[in-house]
């Protein structure tokens, strides 16, 4: 067969192209899945120059097209239509505001008009034959395109059946709440509420990590271990008619009692990658990045290597000096390595359209140093760098900005009800009184203002923007 489904990147790839990569072999075991059957196949004959490159089974069924060893015509393209949306569209995620688990649809505008002209339905299954605890009809009403829809899952279950048309067989979706003890794990996002599954068994050190169980036990021995550091107090909450306990979390070290924890609930733990964009200026939205070139350069801590860890041909992938790559791309393009899962997705009228997103403003007294941005301390000593993982304490005259592409993207403040009450009157006035103007240094320039108005006016500075009210407010001292 001349395609296999990858894993990886969640696409349909083909053979001859794979055949071209650099190292057509990496990772590829239990990588590929057949299009029709879903079970494992292996890139033959890459190097061949008698036979064409073609995905072949492990086992049997090696001389045959599976469909029509099935017996199936027309399953192949059935079976990808299926595999693209369950696999590209749904996610699983917890929400951290509401307490509670979610599953999360992403359709394209094509693809919701295609599914309201059949009359779609998405609806959600705790077993194959059982009726739908969740139903919705796929229209635009009902779902904003190209970004996350969260619903909130109010039936408890191992796995969840997954249908988007009442007719249409339903995809199984494994493991989703596991049971037997066992740890759920969740990334913690810094823009979002919604804190995604993991799905893999690996995780990653100086990584924060949400973990959630039904055994209370399960969380004490989490905190007792002497290479994670926990971030907050451990907490629980209730929600589909059960008690969940919940703490967040820091793997700093993969000692042997780690080791022996995680794989008990049958995880891994590994070094985490970094990756960083250089340029073009780039934002996120819904997790992707967003560019409007066609191009872009960035540095990563591993080597990019063709359809392994990035989704991309080898003429696409350009070494330009000894740690930097620069990438070609038509509409987006994937990176997969360890910890790093990052779509870079082209949209010119996005960018265009975009406004200047403010930065998350922290309070805290100690300040766990995560691995999102680079971060630097500014304090009575001058200004110093801080790697991931370091504790930092702050007095009431000292702050830590990360940074993010060159963009201020955290501000850390110690602690002060002052700073707070101030703060949450910034916030809410960007959120309620949204209108800016042209930021002007010269007009600031005989103002006397304390430290969070001064971060607040740096960070105009540098967007070269600054909210209407806020400037009226400091210019009348009321803020």
């Amino acid at each position: 067969m001349d395609k296999a489904f990858d894993s990886v990147f969640q696409r349909e790839v083909d053979a001859l192209e794979l055949s071209k990569s650099i190292e057509p072999l990496y990772g590829t075991q239990f990588r590929y899945q057949c299009l029709c059957c879903g079970e494992e196949v292996f890139l033959a004959a890459a190097e061949s120059s008698e036979k064409s490159p073609h995905f072949r089974h492990r086992r049997g069924n090696n001389d045959i097209e599976c469909e029509r060893y099935l017996g199936q015509p027309g399953a192949l393209e059935r079976y990808v239509s299926i595999r693209k949306h369950t696999m590209d569209s749904i996610g699983f995620c917890f929400n951290i505001d509401h307490m509670t688990f979610e599953i999360s649809l992403t359709l394209s505008d094509k693809d919701i008009s295609n599914y309201a002209e059949n009359g779609g339905q998405f609806s959600l299954h705790t077993k194959y034959n059982a009726p739908a605890f969740f139903s919705m009809p796929i229209n635009r009403g009902n779902l904003i395109p190209d970004t996350g829809n969260y619903y909130t899952i109010s039936e408890y279950s191992n796995d969840y059946y997954v249908s988007f048309n009442a007719e249409s067989t339903k995809t199984l979706c494994e493991n989703v709440l596991k049971r037997n003890s066992k740890l759920n794990i969740y990334r913690i996002s810094q823009s979002s509420n919604h804190y995604k599954r993991i799905v893999s068994d690996i995780l990653y050190t100086n990584y924060c990590y949400l973990a959630i169980s039904e055994n209370e036990d399960n969380i004490k021995e989490l905190i007792a271990l002497q290479s994670t550091e926990i971030d907050g107090e451990p907490f629980k909450f209730f929600t589909q008619g059960r008690q969940f306990f919940a703490v967040r979390f820091v793997i700093y070290s993969a000692d042997y009692s780690a080791k022996i924890y995680f794989q008990k609930h049958e995880f891994r733990v590994e070094k985490s990658e970094s990756m960083d964009i250089l340029w073009p200026p780039v934002f996120t939205r819904d997790e992707d990045v967003i560019t409007e070139s066609d191009n872009v350069f960035i540095l990563p801590s591993f080597e990019l290597i063709p359809h392994g860890n990035i989704d991309a041909n080898g003429m696409d992938v350009k070494k330009v000096c000894s740690d930097v790559y620069e990438l070609t791309f038509n509409e987006r393009v994937t990176i997969c390595e360890k910890n790093i899962q990052c779509r870079i997705v082209k949209d010119e009228k996005t960018i265009l359209g975009s406004t200047y997103e403010e930065p998350e403003i922290i309070h805290a007294d100690k300040y766990i140093v995560p691995d999102t941005y680079d971060y630097f301390i500014f304090d009575k000593n001058g200004c110093d760098h801080l790697v991931a993982g370091a504790k930092a304490y702050l007095s009431e005259t000292d702050h830590i900005l990360g940074y993010k592409n060159g963009h201020v993207r955290v501000i850390v403040l110690a602690t002060s009800k002052k700073t707070t009450d101030k703060k949450k009157l910034i916030n809410d006035i960007i959120k309620y009184h949204p209108q800016s103007e042209p930021f002007e240094p010269d007009d600031f320039m005989e103002i006397v203002a304390d430290e969070a108005i001064l971060l607040y006016l740096e960070n105009c500075y540098r967007s070269g923007q600054i909210n209407t009210v806020i400037k009226k407010y400091i210019k009348e001292g009321l803020i």
